[in-house]
């Protein structure tokens, strides 16, 4: 812990002069006081800072950048993507949560509930942290507490992604999500922040970044963070350090950028879900209540390594190329996973495990994109091929002791060190995947606009070995599909467009567990199918979609005999309204509406709904700039109630939650600027429960506050 320590504190001061350097004012000559009447200038190539076109209102970028197809219009894409801007992220930080509160923005995402992982739904699908993209490259981020202090943006895509971005880890194919990071600005930066948090929890970050070169054709941006002191949840406490360092270089024909980065977490007590075990689900306890023995922790570093170039060969034809490395080392893993309720009267009991794990995972894609024309129709086309390998193993120990306590007296907390020594398994490998594939993506527009059409298709490979035995795999499974992608927009008038789409996914094969009758079986990549219909408007003051949607794959769960397999198809139907902007000069908002269906088709619960899965969801934040400086938001949540189980023997009741912030700015007469902000997570202190899972539940915590101060130089 030391050594990080020290390794940080030298980055920090490296930064700093660094950030001294740039900041240095050069000295010009005065111009002379006489002005010819003409004069004539050498010939200059002047390169500026590309500024994001953001919609009024400041929450949401215009453009997204789609992968194969590059950036491109939220309005020119017949499927709903929204890119979510700095700004977002600020009115939505919550330390070690702060990815998760953002992207709920959307109304097509909804909480797992459970602060510790990231994880989320799209449109009623489950996706993993694993499965997000950073920079367009798949497989570069951990499942749990993921930074923000580097992210310039976040994209959400809702639906099958797998033709625009291609092979994720986990195969999550309701939709997907990429984090941008951010590059050196023009105007050289400085920025420190402190933040205050939980019940004793500060955070310092620094914002570094400056541009060189002729033309400033070179950048360098550095994100600092370091956080420790306990949560909002009852003895939770996170340490964490990381570094986020990006090059960048634009040039006339090329672009190219080079992120690196480290992080080191250690969390005390994180806080889990509950399993009801079988019965009924008890009134919510506090919202700080924390199910974790004291002394469990996660520990875990990580690396990543992102490169992406972009070359232009001729104004219509460009070369793209992306790749990543990624490293993660849980050297402590000691946990009660899950805690399970033994009475109705909130009573549990947990199990320690200590199963340290690590993993490394190596992905690129590289490809051409460009525009023909044909008679009245252009174009856009994209040829692209991707390849991830991921491996990883680990050790295990599974305690005999069995702790108790009671979801409302903090009970559990009582256990203050282990019952047991913990001796750990010999290493072992977990198994390997190597997932690859091609698309080829042809839209089409119409010279007058009018219309224009998508047609993809994509080719996808997956190799999956067996576990290690420690020389050899003992076993590989190969299978490959193919997946069509149709899409059709129509321009009504020159605010809003008609569109609708037919889009396939493909997740990945996994091997079935050994606690299941048929361990080690393989179970091949589900299909998911997505078909829907929408519009579009922008007046440039308000935009927005709605849109009926239905996506169905395969749906895997253990039968009465614990055979776990495919049974049936999991059905998802629904509609969803986003709307973003500016509704007056000082009033701003986004939000929206989703109603879904969640059913099983097939097996033993043919037309029941699917746990877990609300009906309704929606989400809002509303902003009123009070001047030039003051700025207030609030933000209210809302899930209806949704089955616990399979058999729809029970709920969870609906909940609501209301945030509240307000925020500072002040730029000074030196150029500087100061900044003061302060969130506070529901309001009203509410208790309630989220669905998690079948028959699994979690707190989202209860009122906390998040006070910022930051001094720009």
């Amino acid at each position: 812990m030391k050594d990080h320590w020290k390794k940080l504190e030298k980055a920090v001061l490296l930064s700093i002069l660094g950030g001294a350097l740039f900041t240095s004012d050069a000295v010009y000559a005065a111009a002379s006081e006489e002005t010819p009447d003409e004069y004539t200038l050498s010939e200059m190539v002047v390169l500026g800072e590309r500024q994001k076109n953001v919609y009024a209102g400041g929450y949401v970028v215009r453009e997204n950048s789609l992968g194969a197809l590059g950036d491109t219009d939220f309005m020119d894409v017949p499927f709903n993507a929204i890119s979510l801007t700095e700004k977002s992220i600020m009115q939505a930080r919550q330390p070690g949560n702060t990815l998760t509160q953002l992207v709920t923005m959307d109304p097509t995402v909804t909480s797992r509930g459970n602060k510790t992982y990231n994880d989320v739904r799209i449109r009623g699908f489950y996706i993993s942290p694993h499965d997000y993209y950073l920079n367009g490259v798949s497989g570069m981020l951990s499942q749990s507490s993921i930074p923000m202090n580097f992210v310039d943006r976040v994209e959400v895509i809702s639906g099958p992604d797998t033709l625009l971005h291609g092979v994720s880890d986990s195969g999550s194919i309701g939709g997907s999500i990429n984090l941008v990071p951010k590059v050196a600005e023009d105007k050289p930066r400085i920025s420190f922040t402190e933040t205050f948090s939980g019940k004793s929890h500060y955070e310092h970050a620094l914002d570094l970044g400056a541009r060189f070169g002729k033309n400033k054709e070179w950048g360098i941006r550095a994100n600092i963070d370091a956080g420790h002191g306990n949560t909002e949840f009852r003895h939770e406490k996170m340490d964490y350090h990381n570094i986020f360092v990006n090059f960048d270089y634009r040039g006339e024909k090329t672009k190219a950028q080079f992120l690196y980065g480290y992080r080191y977490v250690n969390q005390t007590a994180p806080t889990f879900s509950l399993a009801l075990n079988g019965h009924a689900l008890p009134p919510a306890p506090s919202g700080d209540a924390n199910f974790q023995l004291p002394w469990s922790r996660y520990r875990y570093n990580n690396n990543i390594l992102t490169l992406s170039l972009e070359h232009e060969f001729t104004k219509n034809w460009q070369a793209f190329f992306h790749a990543g490395y990624h490293d993660e080392d849980w050297n402590s893993c000691y946990e009660s996973y899950y805690p399970k309720l033994i009475d109705d009267r909130g009573n549990f009991e947990a199990e320690m495990e200590e199963v340290p794990i690590a993993f490394w995972r190596l992905s690129f894609d590289a490809g051409i994109r460009g525009k023909v024309k044909t008679g009245v129709l252009t174009h856009n086309l994209s040829l692209r091929a991707d390849r991830m390998s991921t491996n990883g193993g680990g050790q295990d120990w599974f305690g005999t002791a069995t702790y108790q306590g009671n979801i409302y007296d903090n009970s559990i907390a009582r256990y203050t060190s282990p019952l047991e020594q913990v001796l750990l398994d010999p290493w072992y490998y977990s198994g390997a995947k190597i997932l690859s594939g091609i698309t080829v993506i042809d839209r089409i527009v119409t010279d007058d606009e009018k219309w224009s059409f998508l047609a993809g298709l994509r080719y996808q490979k997956e190799k999956a070995f067996r576990a290690h035995n420690g020389k050899d795999y003992t076993g590989s499974y190969s299978t490959s599909a193919t997946s069509p992608n149709f899409g059709i927009m129509y321009t009504l008038n020159e605010q809003s467009k008609l569109y609708a789409n037919y889009m396939e996914g493909l997740g990945r094969g996994v091997f079935v567990r050994s606690t299941y009758a048929n361990g080690g079986e393989y179970l091949p990549p589900q299909l998911t199918k997505q078909m829907e219909i929408g519009l579009k408007w922008d007046n440039k003051k308000l935009a927005g979609s709605f849109s009926v949607f239905s996506l169905e794959q395969e749906n895997a769960y253990a039968d009465a005999s614990n055979v776990y397999r495919y049974h049936g198809r999991q059905k998802n139907r629904g509609a969803q309204v986003t709307v973003f902007g500016e509704v007056s000069p000082k009033f701003n908002l986004i939000g929206g509406l989703m109603y879904l269906k969640g059913t099983q088709s097939g097996g033993a619960n043919d037309g029941s709904e699917l746990p877990a899965l609300p009906n309704w969801n929606a989400t809002l934040t509303a902003e009123y700039n009070a001047d030039a400086n003051w700025t207030i938001f609030g933000r209210l949540l809302y899930n209806s109630s949704a089955y616990l189980t399979s058999a729809n023997t029970a709920k969870v009741p609906s909940w609501y939650r209301f945030d509240l912030g307000v925020q500072y700015e002040k730029p000074l007469a030196n150029g500087n600027a100061v900044r003061v902000g302060l969130n506070v997570f529901n309001v009203l202190n509410r208790k309630y429960w989220v669905a998690r899972s079948s028959d699994t539940v979690a707190l989202e915590g209860p009122r906390s506050i998040v006070l910022t101060v930051g001094y720009d130089f």
